[in-house]
């Protein structure tokens, strides 16, 4: 059973996939949940800010798996630092099993390209957001969007060329089917998007040096041009302060909202380098006048189809320590 609910919270996403969460049981009603030192970001995450929300989003994910199966789940921040290597304690309780739609978790994905232009619609942005804090819409052609755009790109071009941003983004890169069966985790040509014949090209003939090139660095921050430029406008998610419990909860948040998107055929692509680059870190809620702490910065917009599930997910046994 706990390997059935940790295979479906696993699904959970998390910057450049890394799948930071590890998980000790202590006791078949208490378990601690933690974070891998090796699945850490610390050139674009040195305070572990982004994987403290990704771990909420696989929180949120556990609690709904665990209901389905007849669990209820308590957790209890345990940490004292956001570097610390256990987070969490979790207590299981035993309830009427409440099915879940589980296959909203099995069919979250991160798209990318193709985000539609035009405004999204009000009922849709009323059941995608519904009972959810601190999260704002800015629509397409606002202040607020064109000001979220251009940071993006301005945000990307210094981070391309910061060495160790670089690097790191290299070593989470898996080219070839050897390494991405091998360690079923990190960004893959599929996930990133890249298909058909340059899919096959990169996947036979890119490494980790290829990131480190002129040419791969320039023709990303011109994937990010075009792609700030597509959609119906950005979403802010907002924490109350930097807390590791306020960060968890903001991470539940995400993925809450995130489940209901393919519903309404709506598509997020987080893009959140003005949160991990100076000016704009310091600047985003003052300029945006939005309530509390920014941690999450979506493009969002409507797909004619919806793709897939792209990103590889390591089994259940590989986070158990």
């Amino acid at each position: 059973m706990t390997l059935e609910i940790l295979n479906l919270a696993a699904r959970a996403p998390s910057g450049h996939n890394t799948q930071p969460w590890t998980l000790r049981v202590v006791a078949n009603n208490r378990w601690i949940l933690g974070i891998a030192a090796k699945r850490r970001l610390p050139a674009v995450d040195p305070m572990a800010r982004e994987t403290l929300l990704s771990l909420g989003t696989f929180l949120e994910s556990l609690v709904i798996a665990a209901m389905h199966f007849g669990h209820s789940i308590q957790y209890e921040t345990i940490a004292q630092s956001p570097l610390d290597s256990e987070v969490l304690e979790l207590r299981l309780g035993k309830i009427a099993a409440a099915p879940q739609q589980l296959d909203q978790l099995k069919m979250r994905r991160t798209v990318r390209n193709g985000l539609l232009p035009g405004q999204i619609k009000t009922g849709d942005l009323k059941f995608t957001l519904d009972g959810l804090e601190r999260i704002e819409y800015f629509s397409t052609g606002s202040a607020a969007a064109k000001y979220l755009a251009e940071g993006t790109v301005e945000a990307n071009k210094i981070q391309a060329w910061r060495e160790p941003a670089e690097v790191e983004l290299s070593n989470w890169i898996r080219w070839s089917e050897k390494e991405i069966a091998a360690r079923r985790n990190g960004l893959t040509p599929a996930s990133m998007e890249i298909d058909g014949l340059a899919g096959w090209y990169v996947s036979h003939f890119y490494n980790r040096a290829s990131v480190m090139t002129k040419a791969f660095r320039e023709k990303s921050i011109n994937q990010v041009k075009e792609r700030v430029d597509q959609g119906g406008g950005w979403l802010v998610l907002s924490s109350g302060d930097n807390s590791i419990t306020d960060l968890i909860e903001t991470g539940r948040c995400a993925q809450r909202m995130w489940l209901r998107l393919r519903e309404r055929k709506l598509a997020i692509h987080p893009m959140t380098q003005m949160l991990e680059e100076e000016p704009w870190r310091e600047n985003v809620a003052k300029t945006l006048g939005t309530g509390g702490v920014p941690q999450f910065l979506f493009r969002l917009g409507y797909l004619n189809s919806y793709p897939l599930p792209a990103s590889r997910r390591m089994p259940a046994e590989w986070i158990l320590t």
